[in-house]
């Protein structure tokens, strides 16, 4: 028996050592040693007579957990065996979600991005199989939620793990960048744009380790992406691109010989207000003149598509992202009470005309608000109410610009404050809605705007009888 050892040790104490045949040195046993005999030998019956536990604490090997019957597993997960390191499903389950929400709420957009149709197994479900936006809308939104959250985190997991490559290629390759845009589009769709910001910031890192965007120039789809997406936060965060616009982008002509009379002779009028026209001016005027001509564009595609066309984002977005792109490539007037800040206006106006086509097309994760209060604070200034008393050439634009700021404003005071502005200019003239629709058709439209002309007019009538 080894002392050490404890086991031994244990063993060797339920054992009682006595001499079976006789007492030792031939004397009769002592009360103690009698004593412990006795205990022992009960010791030794009371186990033999106990009772096993009720309760039995037996350590067995952990098993893992059973798989769930498939009547009882969550829809999304069923689905996501077929993803695989899908960069867009976390975007793609979102957008899901808040499919319902964004119907009941016209505030909220699904912000469509078209090229994760393209490249996501789930989004392309999502579009080609009823059964799969039933089988979402059966669940909790809560736990879908969760489930496209815990989703995101694996991409993000992921993305962490090749960036520590140290083979760079590997690390920064296109299905890398791809899942970094994955992750700017769950941002946008569940409104976290701080943390879009981070991964934006994160991707100009990426692409100018690679040696800046010309250096994806074999792969078309992912620089049409990234110009996407950075035009997009560009008009999310108000600043200037990150990216420069792709030299081979194939953006379709436009042109000008549709223009509107009031357009074609905007330059020389502005050349009055400002003789040293710099070429962003010139960038602001020559953008309302491609609007025009755009509205001309989707009126006639409004007639053959119908409805079908605001499902056409492609179509729509390589129209309108590179307008939007000169007009947020260049910073504002900094000179507030000059006449110059009217081109600062028209250049708001034409990013609020193209938000509402884009809102109209479910692809703009955000609200106009921003837009909305400073365009609306510079026509309440006194520079442009001037302009506008000196010359009628310019009430078109006033009227058409506090028309886009009244059925896009958040707040209704800024609501009331732009219909009571056109409600004044219709007194000031004796002109009736009739009038005010005459001028401002003069500029780019569509007729997805007229829904709200009727609340207009009746909330304009009942300011004039006030003012």
């Amino acid at each position: 028996m080894d002392p050490e050892n404890p086991v031994d040790s244990e063993s060797s104490s339920n054992l009682l050592f006595i001499n079976s045949t006789e007492s030792a040195r031939g004397k009769p046993r002592d009360a103690q040693t009698k004593r412990q005999i006795r205990q022992h030998v009960m010791r030794d019956i009371g186990k033999a007579r106990r009772k096993p536990p009720r309760n039995p604490q037996v350590k067995l090997r952990p098993l893992p957990p059973p798989g769930r019957p498939f009547w009882d597993q969550h829809p999304l997960a069923v689905l996501e065996v077929s993803w695989g390191m899908d960069a867009f499903a976390a975007y793609g389950l979102a957008l899901a979600v808040s499919w319902d929400k964004s119907l009941r709420d016209s505030c909220k957009s699904h912000f469509w991005f078209p090229f994760a149709f393209k490249n996501s197994s789930f989004c392309h479900k999502l579009l080609t199989a009823p059964e799969v936006r039933d089988a979402v809308r059966s669940q909790t939104m809560e736990r879908s939620i969760n489930f496209a959250l815990a989703r995101s985190m694996e991409i993000i997991s992921c993305i962490e793990r090749t960036l520590r490559n140290p083979d760079i290629k590997l690390a920064l390759a296109n299905n890398v960048i791809r899942g970094v845009m994955g992750c700017i589009c769950y941002n946008y769709i569940v409104a976290d744009l701080d943390q879009a910001r981070v991964h934006l910031n994160g991707l100009k890192l990426m692409i100018a380790n690679r040696g800046g965007i010309e250096s994806l120039s074999d792969d078309y789809d992912l620089v049409l992406m990234i110009f996407w997406i950075d035009t997009i936060a560009s008009l999310l965060f108000e600043q200037r691109p990150r990216f420069p616009m792709p030299s081979r982008l194939l953006i379709p002509p436009i042109t000008h010989h549709d223009s509107p009379e009031i357009l074609t002779n905007l330059p020389f009028h502005l050349s009055t207000l400002c003789p040293n026209l710099n070429a962003h001016q010139l960038c602001v005027v020559s953008a309302l003149r491609d609007i025009g001509s755009l509205a001309e564009t989707v009126q006639s595609k409004l007639a053959t598509w119908g409805e079908d066309l605001w499902k056409q984002e492609i179509f729509l977005g390589t129209r309108l992202n590179p307008i939007a792109y000169r007009l947020l490539d260049a910073p504002p007037n900094p000179h507030p009470d000059t006449p110059c800040m009217f081109i600062e206006a028209l250049r708001l106006g034409a990013l609020l005309w193209i938000l509402r086509v884009k809102h109209m097309a479910q692809a703009y994760p955000g609200t106009p608000g921003k837009y909305v209060t400073r365009l609306l604070r510079l026509l309440q200034g006194r520079s442009i109410k001037g302009l506008v008393s000196a010359s009628n050439y310019f009430i078109p634009f006033q009227l058409w610009l506090l028309l886009l700021c009244a059925s896009m404003a958040e707040v209704a005071h800024e609501r009331a404050d732009a219909l009571e502005m056109v409600a004044r200019t219709m007194n000031e003239y004796g002109w009736g809605w009739e009038e005010v629709m005459a001028n401002v058709n003069q500029l780019p439209r569509i007729t997805g705007f007229e829904a709200d002309a009727p609340s207009l007019a009746a909330e304009v009538q009942l300011l004039r009888n006030l003012i």
